[in-house]
């Protein structure tokens, strides 16, 4: 009890309750996107190299766009540049909808995927950047980090299951039953977006000087990239567990499959940002990475349901800690006037990772049958540990802004 106390103390530091909560359900579309796009494409279309090059494009152009709203946001604050980004969210994935459902080809979705891409509310870096400013060094960032890592985890517990559920069952008379899940999640951004972002009070305070990029700081580069390959892998999954659960007949069942590892990542916050740790930020980062990769090789020999849950649910302990541990460092490695766009880096290397990642992975599976995605998946987790391992001298000469 006395490790959740550190929760607690974060929990109740004036204000954050009214940016958490809206910030959490927040977190519901971003976490709904990859598999709502995935089954509406698919639904519509028929076919999964389409799925997979739409949602390629659509991680592409947030990977772009990310660092760019990051700036724009540090420069003129959250709530100035997040009502506009809502905006044209919404706009362009309902004319996306609206073109999957009118077999529109596929320049077309590609030209809305784009949009929909570049104006993603980057919810995850808006509440981190609100934390760092509430509690201005405190050793609570800590748990308030894991805190954020866990919400993020119950997010894609409950949002993919929402949108497997939505696409397989909602208004089959309509027509549009594949795109429920799309619908679904503009209905959740538009109100707990705007209502998050109605919290002035924590809202943290606008650049008063320009710097350069964030990403000019080496070890954020590093970071980075080795997000790449975590987001290969996520990319990878979210088009091969369909692909997989679709071949054993139990289509919906990709959702709440993927929701154990994102239960077994929640609980991995909850036991990290529990503990007041000693060993050096950087060390703990490669530790991480190293059993995501040993895990993510199982993958290649999970056939069956049950084996894909346990494998999904073994995966996933470490996740949440390495993104833990990845936004500490950036939150430590750039100054307070370049943080919403440090910590929009991580999302960025990820969209790369992901667009290539569904890209491979849905034209493995159109190739070579469902399980072969899995290649796709367990190449991603090994880069990335490849990576943090080739870094970890770097990152431990890196000094840093705040202790």
């Amino acid at each position: 009890m006395a490790a959740m106390r550190r929760y607690l103390i974060a929990w109740r530091t004036p204000g954050v309750r009214r940016f958490v909560v809206p910030g959490f359900i927040a977190r519901f579309p971003g976490a709904m996107t990859g598999i709502a796009l995935t089954l509406m494409i698919s639904g519509f279309y028929g076919e999964y190299t389409l799925a997979g090059i739409v949602t390629a494009v659509h991680t592409v152009a947030f990977a772009v766009g990310a660092p760019v709203c990051g700036r724009l946001i540090d420069r003129f604050g959250q709530t100035r540049v997040g009502y506009p980004l809502i905006a044209l969210f919404t706009a362009a994935a309902a004319g996306l909808t609206a073109a999957a459902w009118l077999h529109a080809p596929w320049p077309v979705l590609a030209g809305c995927a784009i949009v929909t891409g570049s104006t993603s509310f980057p919810i995850g870096p808006l509440t981190r950047s609100r934390w760092s400013h509430v509690l201005q060094n405190s050793p609570i960032l800590q748990p308030a980090f894991a805190l954020e890592s866990m919400l993020d985890d119950v997010a894609y517990i409950v949002a993919p299951t929402f949108a497997t559920v939505s696409a397989t069952l909602a208004w089959p008379r309509l027509g549009v039953q594949p795109a429920a899940g799309v619908i679904l999640l503009l209905v959740l951004l538009v109100g707990s977006g705007s209502f998050f972002l109605a919290q002035r009070a924590s809202e943290p305070p606008v650049a008063d000087r320009r710097r350069g990029s964030a990403i000019r700081y080496p070890g954020v580069a590093v970071v980075a990239v080795v997000f790449i390959g975590v987001g290969l892998q996520f990319g990878a999954n979210n088009i091969t567990m369909v692909a997989m659960c679709e071949h054993l007949g139990r289509k919906a069942w990709a959702g709440p499959i993927m929701a154990a590892g994102s239960l077994a990542s929640m609980l991995g916050a909850l036991w990290y940002g529990a503990r007041p740790w000693r060993s050096p930020l950087w060390q703990r980062f490669v530790i991480g990475l190293l059993f995501v990769a040993g895990t993510a090789l199982l993958f290649l020999v999970a056939f069956e349901y049950w084996s894909l849950a346990v494998v999904s649910f073994l995966s996933g302990f470490a996740i949440s800690p390495s993104f833990v541990n990845g936004n500490s460092l950036i939150e430590r490695l750039v100054p307070s006037e370049n943080l919403t766009e440090g910590l929009t880096w991580i999302g960025t290397a990820l969209g790369i990772g992901m667009a290539a990642g569904a890209g491979l992975a849905g034209r493995m599976v159109d190739a070579h049958g469902a399980h072969s995605g899995y290649w796709v998946l367990a190449a991603g987790a090994v880069l990335a540990m490849l990576i943090a391992v080739a870094s970890g001298r770097l990152l431990s000469r890196q000094p840093t802004l705040r202790p």
